[in-house]
């Protein structure tokens, strides 16, 4: 997980969705949520040393997806679509 360089708000109108491999279990994993903004966070394997990505409420807190797999689980992925 990189540090957090800098943050933006997001627009309105976008969503965060949790996903998972088939036959994962997740009962005790909360859905994704609204996207409240972006982050840009180093990472030395991305093009450029960077990346971007959002930051999703779920489960009564705001959430990188970094902070959610170490939270819920490695397997889990976040695509963000129009609400």
């Amino acid at each position: 997980m990189g540090a957090v360089v800098g943050m933006v708000p997001a627009f309105p109108g976008l969503r965060a969705d949790v996903t998972a491999p088939p036959g994962s279990d997740t009962a005790s994993v909360p859905g994704g949520g609204v996207v409240v903004g972006w982050v840009l966070v180093a990472d030395e394997q991305a093009v450029g040393g960077a990346r971007v990505d959002p930051v999703f409420l779920a489960a009564c807190r705001a959430w990188t997806p970094d902070q959610f797999r170490q939270e819920h689980g490695p397997h889990l992925g976040v695509v963000v679509r129009a609400a």
